[in-house]
């Protein structure tokens, strides 16, 4: 099935590539995450092309790109390589992969696949959940690991809107706490915040992962597992404009969960597409 982003017609020259990914299999609470691609992708007509902030129309600038929905396999590791095998046909392009979940999961063979492209490449990431358990449920590989999995992978992380974690994180809470920004800490000082986040991302490369539920539930509602506290528009925008300076790659944007006849999550979800895209054309420019 292909539902293109915006409705528009895929460009002949794109630089921005949508990739849906309706992958769930490890999510333990309030599940759907699966049904988010669709849904994101039929909000996002709906939203005004042009960008009021820096004036332009990224589509006009840019060109994009939406990749079919696929079908993933009933089998945990067989849809793992499916989404090897689209990562790999995105990473070798000079395309700006935008990839759409799906629950957390998905960011490992991501970037699995990317780090044979960016040896250096630097992970910022986004989320109310420090996602570094080292098994959860009996599974190693899950939303709740994923980000252990990753820093396995020898790729530096910085995990910033965290309010909730495990106990058995409490020595990475203890013994990494230079790569972790609390919620709170970001809402009290944000100037701080954001130093700390570019000060990591250097010149790049770098990769997004954004788990909507970093943002607060009263913004986000339509998530997994909404977490008071969280981070508003603004500031995420605010960590989007350092991103897009920082010779960005790829992102995922991940654990939405579509909430019938209420639809402000996806909507969210696809404006955050649109000024990604506006901040990249403006870097580019």
């Amino acid at each position: 099935m292909k539902l293109n982003f915006l409705g528009l017609t895929d460009s002949s020259n794109p630089r921005v590539a949508l990739v849906p990914l309706p992958f769930e299999f490890t999510t333990s609470w309030l599940k759907g995450t699966k049904f988010a691609p669709l849904e994101i992708l039929k909000v996002s007509p709906n939203l005004e092309f042009f960008d009021e902030e820096d004036l332009i129309t990224p589509h006009e600038v840019l060109g994009f790109y939406t990749e079919e929905i696929i079908e993933f396999s009933s089998d945990f590791e067989r849809a793992l390589a499916q989404v090897e095998e689209l990562a790999k046909k995105y990473a070798e392009k000079s395309f700006f992969a935008i990839y759409i979940g799906g629950e957390h999961t998905v960011s490992f063979p991501i970037l699995k696949v990317y780090k044979k492209y960016y040896s250096c490449l630097k992970i910022l990431h986004l989320d109310a959940h420090l996602d570094q358990r080292e098994e959860y449920l009996g599974s190693k590989l899950n939303h709740a690991t994923v980000m252990r999995r990753v820093k396995e992978l020898n790729l530096p992380v910085l995990s910033v809107g965290i309010r909730s974690a495990s106990e058995e994180e409490k020595e990475i809470m203890l013994n990494e706490r230079e790569l972790i920004i609390l919620a709170k800490d970001f809402i009290k000082d944000e100037e701080a915040s954001l130093k700390k986040v570019s000060e990591f991302l250097g010149e790049g490369p770098s990769y997004l992962s954004l788990d909507v539920d970093v943002f607060d539930p009263s913004q986000a509602p339509g998530v997994g597992t909404p977490e008071p506290g969280g981070l508003s528009w603004y500031q995420v925008l605010e960590i989007f404009k350092l991103f897009a300076k920082a010779n960005p790659v790829a992102m995922d944007i991940v654990e939405v969960r579509p909430m019938p006849t209420l639809p402000i999550t996806e909507y969210l979800v696809a404006r955050l597409i649109l000024k990604i895209s506006v901040y990249l054309a403006t870097s580019l420019s």
